[in-house]
């Protein structure tokens, strides 16, 4: 049984692990997609570059209960983004 510390700490670590790959698939769809994309296009291409990154490696280490975790993080991030729309500007 998992207890309150070590669900939040892997919560804030699943949290940074997913923003930091978002922020590298926001980056990487800015690169790919020259002319001005909607923002909700990045969001979601970015988060889908995320999850997929991250299910690879999970499923590659026998870890798949653990992608459900990051699953939530990203879902919690795309909720942030898009109902605050500050998704970086350039």
């Amino acid at each position: 049984m998992m207890g309150l510390v070590e669900f939040l700490a892997m919560m804030v670590g699943a949290l940074l692990v997913t923003f930091i790959l978002m922020v590298v698939g926001e980056k990487i769809i800015s690169l790919v997609i020259r002319e001005n994309c909607a923002p909700f296009i990045k969001i979601i291409g970015s988060l889908v570059f995320a999850l997929g990154i991250l299910s690879v490696c999970m499923y590659s280490i026998d870890k798949a209960s653990e992608v459900s975790i990051f699953m939530l993080s990203g879902s919690i991030i795309l909720l942030n983004k898009f109902w605050f729309g500050h998704f970086s500007r350039e």
